[in-house]
């Protein structure tokens, strides 16, 4: 059984925990932090920081399977405004960039400004779903689906959003969008070392 509620401030943590192990092996990171252990420990302080410069401005979904935590979502309203730099260093952005290295995570916050460009693009009542992550031990449940269908697209429909956009860079991830009823509108492909990914 699931059940979907706004995260609360003591769960913070605990879910952008969650979120760095699902995203451990996502090429959106891996091919900017190639080193596994470095990477992990990068994604705990970049995830950390972004939930914290953002639990103010932002709207956190839990999904919890028989109480347990199980995936988390971060959604964006159309009046939305990225925090600054200096609220990310006050939450610890620096050390994530000490994690990553400072030229890795320059070019992949150069790659994360350009692939969220199009969707900010966008007129009209439009939200942003800035991260949806399953911990690794529960996905192919339908959980992500779920979340999706019963409380994030709900939700937008509830405060008068008439669209969902978001960007995705794995293959998989864009036939899971297309599956759930997304319509894909733009496609880039970004390089690093030598690597392509898309998005």
């Amino acid at each position: 059984m699931l059940s979907y509620e706004r995260m609360q401030p003591t769960e913070l943590l605990s879910c952008a925990d969650l979120a760095a192990r699902a995203f451990g092996d996502y090429e959106y990171f891996s091919i900017y932090v190639t080193n596994n252990k470095k990477r992990q420990r990068f994604l705990q302080a970049l995830l950390r920081s972004e939930f914290r410069s953002n639990q103010n401005s932002a709207t956190f979904f839990t999904a919890k399977k028989d109480g347990i935590l199980a995936a988390v979502a971060m959604l964006c309203a159309p009046d939305y405004r990225k925090p600054s730099d200096a609220q990310y260093l006050r939450t610890g952005y620096l050390a994530a960039m000490l994690h990553g290295g400072a030229r890795n995570v320059s070019a992949w916050n150069e790659m994360e400004k350009n692939a969220v460009a199009p969707c900010h693009s966008l007129t009209g009542n439009t939200w942003y779903l800035s991260l949806l992550t399953v911990d690794p031990n529960l996905a192919k449940q339908g959980i992500g689906s779920d979340m999706l269908r019963n409380c994030l697209c709900l939700y937008v429909q509830q405060y008068g959003g008439k669209a969902l956009c978001l960007f995705t860079n794995s293959q998989r991830n864009r036939l899971f969008y297309q599956k759930n009823g997304f319509t894909e509108f733009h496609s880039q492909q970004f390089s690093y070392n030598g690597k392509q990914i898309g998005s």
